[in-house]
């Protein structure tokens, strides 16, 4: 009996030790982000926050009583159901926004294939950051699926997350974004017209590969032509 006690404490540290390196490795990574954490040049505008050890709200009526109300799924696990966890996790941040008088994002197909890609990247090559191994940024990602262009002003915002069991939940998600402050100012921005989000079965830690890992981008950008 003592061996057994002996060996789950163990693993309870082991477990313990891992989530805490997690978060320091998430820490280091923002500390180094901090003074890349707003980019301008020209007319573009980038602005990027990062959550670690999180994740994950299906669309809804335009009606603002019925945006305030709670969105479907929001407490669910979506480990094994990254299209769920996406259609959540877009209900849950237009809800937020909705509770605060903000005006509704607006559904950006580029956007999407861009915060999926990045998420899908981030899971396969075990990197947690809104830079890529190579350095591409939230904008060289928009720059290849059409939404910033050299012939438009564009403003983007990025957070990112990951998490499991319970932390792969929509409202765990938002929850931990707005417990950020560079998150927050994202999320509850009156500066963004535009939203696309982008879930991935699987989470950039090679010690859980059971969980979820999303990414929102919000946009706003105008055309000459």
């Amino acid at each position: 009996m003592m061996l057994l006690l002996a060996g789950g404490l163990a693993l309870w540290l082991l477990a313990v030790l891992i989530v805490l390196s997690v978060c320091r490795a998430a820490a280091r990574a923002d500390e180094n982000d901090a003074g890349r954490r707003l980019v301008r040049a020209g007319r573009r505008g980038v602005t990027v926050g990062l959550a670690a050890a999180v994740v994950t709200a299906p669309g809804v009526s335009g009606d603002a009583d019925a945006r305030r109300q709670a969105c479907a799924n929001r407490n669910v696990e979506f480990e094994t159901a990254p299209e769920q966890a996406r259609d959540a996790l877009v209900c849950e941040i237009q809800r937020l926004r909705a509770r605060r008088d903000l005006r509704r994002l607006d559904s950006d197909g580029r956007l999407a294939k861009a915060a999926r890609r990045h998420a899908a990247d981030m899971v396969d090559r075990h990197y947690f950051s809104h830079y890529s191994p190579a350095g591409s940024d939230v904008a060289d990602r928009a720059r290849r699926t059409g939404y910033a262009k050299g012939s438009c002003s564009w403003r983007l915002g990025e957070v990112l997350a990951w998490g499991v069991g319970g932390r792969s939940t929509a409202a765990a998600t938002v929850r931990a974004w707005m417990d950020s402050p560079d998150h927050r100012h994202i999320l509850v921005s009156n500066k963004y017209s535009d939203l696309g989000v982008g879930t991935v079965a699987g989470t950039p830690e090679q010690a859980y590969p059971h969980g979820l890992t999303a990414a929102a981008v919000l946009g706003r950008r105008h055309c000459s032509t």
